[in-house]
């Protein structure tokens, strides 16, 4: 079997390799070097190729070459093909041996502190040669991306409502309302959403799915909020918070309380709605991932919710052991 690309494109498309090598090294000798093939080789391709198309891709200049315009024109569309034909290998290859395939993975700001490198650690415990391709960003994104191929599946929350998407619930998080431990609130043992009403809100952006979660309570509670402050991480939400600018709603742990207490923090409980967002991992519907993709989006079905509630487990044994 042929291991390397540069063999694979030296079989399938030898000619197209060397014309994208001499474009972008703009140098025969190197693009040689680089090719590991005879210069007067490569010279000969280039000379056929132009003679193919009708046009020469590079010409002499001095004791160089330089691209001339159909060069210029020739090499996007020649590395779209080889990037093609770089696929069709990887694809080939996840098939002959899908325990050394690669998943193209995506989640959401949120799950990269805890769950993503979690879920990624006990897989690659059983698959240790199958490697991750990773992306961040808000559900819309993470959505656009999937449907175009460059990721197989995300881990968000909460888990859209889209036909298009197949899902798996991995666990249910309830949300807080986070104050400064020098607001009015702060030692309440729960609060109702609409004693919020006349707060000053600090919340992330719209495509973020925790924002749609805070709309969504606002709308049901009747209230327009107050926004001071939209942010892209929720570290930053909790600062301003803390320097006492607004409130938040935000994911907490009830273990964390002690950690957020020392940290100038305050989380609530919401006593009326509950307050909570599904967390789980989406991929295309109908759509045949390769084995490695699908090695683990079946471990997120079989065993996404046990990884994370085992971990979550140890992080209050360990945090309670603290106190």
């Amino acid at each position: 079997m042929i291991d390397s690309d540069s063999d694979w494109f030296a079989l399938l498309a030898p000619q197209l390799s060397i014309a994208v090598a001499v474009l972008e090294e703009q140098h025969i000798t190197r693009a040689a070097h680089k090719l590991g093939v005879p210069q007067p080789t490569v010279t000969a391709a280039m000379r056929r190729i132009g003679e193919a198309i009708g046009a020469p891709l590079v010409q002499q200049s001095g004791r160089g070459i330089a691209i001339t315009p159909a060069g210029r024109a020739f090499l996007p569309s020649a590395r779209v093909a080889l990037t093609s034909l770089r696929a069709a290998r990887h694809e080939v290859s996840d098939i002959i041996d899908p325990d050394h395939g690669r998943v193209g993975l995506g989640f959401v700001h949120s799950r990269g502190v805890r769950d993503v490198p979690v879920l990624i650690d006990a897989f690659l415990a059983a698959y240790p040669d199958i490697t991750f391709g990773l992306q961040q960003g808000p559900i819309d994104e993470l959505l656009e991306q999937m449907l175009s191929g460059t990721i197989d599946v995300a881990v968000v929350a909460p888990i859209p409502d889209d036909p298009r998407l197949e899902s798996v619930v991995l666990d249910d998080e309830r949300l807080y309302l986070v104050v400064s431990t020098r607001h009015r609130l702060a030692r309440r043992r729960s609060v109702r959403w609409h004693e919020v009403a006349g707060e000053s809100f600090i919340a992330l952006t719209e495509p973020y799915g925790l924002r749609q979660v805070f709309d969504r309570l606002c709308a049901q509670a009747g209230f327009e909020p107050a926004l001071v402050f939209e942010g892209q991480e929720i570290t930053t939400v909790r600062g301003l918070v803390r320097a006492g600018l607004g409130v938040a709603l935000l994911p907490g742990c009830p273990d964390a309380r002690q950690r957020h207490a020392e940290e100038g923090l305050a989380e609530i409980p919401i006593s009326r709605p509950v307050a909570h967002r599904e967390v789980g991992a989406i991929w295309i519907k109908n759509r045949h991932p390769s084995p490695a993709a699908r090695r683990f989006i079946e471990f997120l079905t079989t065993s996404g919710v046990r990884v994370l509630a085992e971990s979550r487990d140890g992080q209050c044994g360990a945090a309670q052991s603290k106190r």
